[in-house]
């Protein structure tokens, strides 16, 4: 194998399965995990070969994020960078012999800065199938987030903000995808459960909301400004290193006292484009994948199966894209 990332735990969102999608949708590498949600992991299969760890892996690349718990044998190690060390209550991680990526300045400056150590940069990836549109708002303000309501995401910042738009009786409805709801942000609030992609229904709002204690990049504000939505946010470095200022935002103070309510009246107009990025220095290219492609897979127990009919103990052939989901579900093992 050339190019192999590893993450341990792959979960039904986060900002680390977004980078592997879209870098999935641009480059060639293969995704080790040890714990996956079947949703994702099918998701990714459509684009990249996607395997649960079982035994050493040998490869030329190896790309670890958030650290690694299993046997590699590689030509090169790396290990990404995806928050500012700064703000988080853990320290650097540091192996030896390993190269180091930062997904953000912000991201690579923090590195810098703990360990006395340059890295390299490279931004996340992102790739959408739209364009950034310009819209005229019509009827009740929509706001919307993807995001868990913790104090670090800015749970008291959204509950301020709600009380905000409530006391002034303006007539909206913020609707927010999160897999923590027992947190109350405000009563015009609609909670729904995550979804692999929410890009039409960022597309349909006035806003997107993430009002966080820091961050080293941030996904849902990238997409949600490439599809041409302004977003509310706090007052960060790395929303500065992005591009992101008053043409496209509502940018607020720490403890929300610069926000008025003449600021949602604003209509804006802009063009985002992403910061590049440039993963090719490290990885190829996208190459020929099938996802329909067969596989030989171990069966570890009997099951019914919505293609192959009923499945007993044994070994069988089926598409690498079925495979991954189901060795998600710890039902199959891929045989490679």
């Amino acid at each position: 194998m050339e190019n192999v990332f590893y993450f341990k735990n792959i979960n039904s969102i986060g900002g680390c399965e977004s980078f592997f999608y879209y870098l999935a949708k641009k480059y060639e590498f293969t995704l080790y995990y040890k714990e996956g949600n079947p949703e994702q992991i099918k998701r990714l299969a459509r684009l990249i070969k996607v395997r649960k760890y079982k035994e050493p892996i040998k490869c030329d690349k190896f790309f670890c994020n958030y650290g690694f718990d299993i046997e590699v044998e590689a030509n090169e190690y790396y290990h990404i960078v995806h928050c500012d060390y700064k703000k988080v209550w853990f320290s650097p991680i540091q192996y030896k012999g390993f190269n180091y990526i930062g997904v953000s300045k912000l991201a690579c400056d923090s590195f810098k800065e703990l360990t006395g150590k340059d890295i390299e940069l490279s931004y996340n990836p992102i790739v959408l199938d739209t364009t950034c549109e310009m819209k005229k708002r019509e009827g009740k303000l929509k706001l919307i987030s993807a995001t868990r309501l913790t104090r670090e995401k800015g749970l008291n910042r959204m509950q301020r903000l709600a009380y905000i738009l409530d006391k002034a009786k303006i007539d909206y409805e913020w609707t927010i995808f999160t897999n923590r709801k027992r947190e109350a942000v405000g009563k015009n609030v609609i909670y729904k459960e995550p979804k692999l992609d929410i890009i039409d229904e960022i597309k349909k709002a006035d806003f997107l909301v993430q009002l966080s204690d820091c961050e080293a990049y941030c996904y849902s504000v990238v997409e949600a400004l490439s599809c041409g939505t302004p977003v509310i946010v706090t007052d960060l470095p790395v929303f500065k290193e992005l591009g992101i200022n008053d043409s496209n935002a509502i940018i607020c103070d720490m403890n929300m006292s610069n926000f008025t309510i003449d600021k949602i009246q604003k209509e804006f107009n802009f063009k985002y484009e992403a910061p590049k990025d440039n993963w090719s220095k490290w990885i190829s290219s996208k190459k020929e994948y099938d996802p329909n492609e067969k596989v030989k897979v171990k069966v570890l127990r009997r099951y019914t199966d919505l293609v192959l009919g009923s499945l007993t103990k044994g070994f069988y052939e089926m598409t690498q894209e079925r495979a991954s989901y189901l060795e998600a579900k710890d039902l199959v093992e891929i045989c490679d």
